[in-house]
C-alpha cells in the first residue's frame, strides 16, 4: 500500500512539473510559432543556478528565490529579444525551420558550456541537486514524501497561476487570442510584440522554477536539457498545442509512465517511454489525444 501510494504521488508530481513545462513550450509556440528546442535547458540552468545559491554557496532562501526570479526574467527578455523578434516578419514555414536550427546551437553551446565551467569552478562531476529538510510528512494518518507532496503543491500553484492569469487578466486574453487567431487578433490592435514579451518572460521563469522542483526529486546533468525538451514536445504532440487540459493529462501520463518504468525496469529506462509515446501518438494520433481528427 504504501510502495502504491509513493508510486501515485511520485507520478503526479513529476506529471505536473512536466505539464507546466509543456503548457509553456505550448504556448509559445502557438502564439509566435518559434519550436524553442532549447526549452529544457532553461530547466537544467534553473536547476544549475539554485543548485549554487541554496546548496554550494547558500544564501537566505527570500534572496536566493530573488535572485532567480530576476535571472530568469532577464533571461527570458533577452532569450525573446535574440532569438524570437528577428524571426516577427518571417513565414511560418521559415519560422519554424530557422527557430530549430538557432535554438538548437543556442542549448548545445549552453549545455558545453556549463558543463565545462562547473567542472572547472565547482565541481569535477557536474550534476544539479538540492535537498528537502521534510523527507516524510503525516497527512491524515498516512505517510507520504515531503518532497514529492511540496513539488506537485508548487506546480499545481503555477499552473493554476498561469490558468486564471490567461482567463481573468486583459493581457491573457490578449495571449489566448493571438494563439488562436493571430491576423484577427492584430486587426483588433493586439500589440503582438508585447504578447511575444510577456509569454517568453513567464514562460522561462515558469521552466526555471520548474527545474529547481526536478532537482528536488533527481539530480540533472548540464547535458539533461534536450532530453527535457523532447518530454516537453512528447506531451504537447498528447495534448495539442495550447491546451492546458491536454498538457495536464500529457503529463499526468507520462509522468505516472516514467515512475512505474523506473520502478518496474530501473531508472535508466525512463528516458526512452517519452521517446516511445512520442513516436507512438505521432503514428495512431497525430492529432493528440486531446484533438480533435479533421471532418
Amino acid at each position: 500500500m504504501q510502495i502504491a501510494l509513493d508510486l501515485l504521488l511520485g507520478g503526479i508530481s513529476l506529471g505536473g512539473i512536466y505539464a507546466l513545462v509543456a503548457f509553456a513550450l505550448s504556448l509559445s509556440l502557438a502564439t509566435t510559432h518559434v519550436l524553442n528546442v532549447a526549452h529544457g535547458t532553461f530547466m537544467v540552468l534553473g536547476a544549475a543556478l539554485a543548485t549554487l545559491l541554496f546548496r554550494v554557496s547558500p544564501v537566505a532562501w527570500p534572496l536566493g528565490v530573488l535572485a532567480l526570479l530576476l535571472a530568469f526574467a532577464l533571461l527570458g527578455l533577452g532569450f525573446e529579444a535574440a532569438f524570437v523578434r528577428p524571426f516577427a516578419a518571417k513565414s511560418p514555414d521559415q519560422i519554424l525551420v530557422g527557430s530549430i536550427l538557432v535554438t538548437f546551437g543556442f542549448a548545445l553551446a549552453v549545455e558545453a558550456l556549463l558543463g565545462y565551467y562547473w567542472a572547472r569552478w565547482v565541481d569535477p562531476q557536474p550534476a544539479f541537486s538540492l535537498a528537502f529538510p521534510l523527507a516524510r510528512i503525516t497527512v491524515l494518518g498516512v505517510a507520504v514524501s515531503g518532497t514529492r507532496l511540496t513539488i506537485l503543491l508548487a506546480a499545481a500553484g503555477a499552473i493554476a497561476g498561469f490558468h486564471l492569469f490567461l482567463r481573468k487578466s486583459a493581457l491573457g486574453r490578449a495571449i489566448r487570442a493571438v494563439a488562436q487567431n493571430y491576423a484577427g487578433a492584430v486587426i483588433l490592435g493586439v500589440n503582438p510584440r508585447r504578447v511575444s514579451r510577456v509569454i517568453y518572460l513567464a514562460g522561462i521563469v515558469a521552466t526555471a522554477g520548474a527545474g529547481v522542483l526536478l532537482a528536488l526529486a533527481i539530480p540533472l546533468e548540464p547535458y539533461s536539457g534536450l532530453r527535457l525538451t523532447l518530454v516537453a514536445m512528447t506531451i504537447v504532440v498528447i495534448g495539442g498545442v495550447g491546451s492546458l487540459p491536454g498538457a495536464l493529462l500529457g503529463g499526468g501520463l507520462l509522468g505516472m509512465a516514467e515512475v512505474l518504468t523506473a520502478y518496474a525496469l530501473g531508472s535508466v529506462w525512463s528516458p526512452v517511454v517519452s521517446l516511445l509515446v512520442f513516436f507512438s501518438v505521432l503514428v495512431v494520433r497525430p492529432e493528440g489525444l486531446w484533438g480533435r481528427r479533421p471532418g
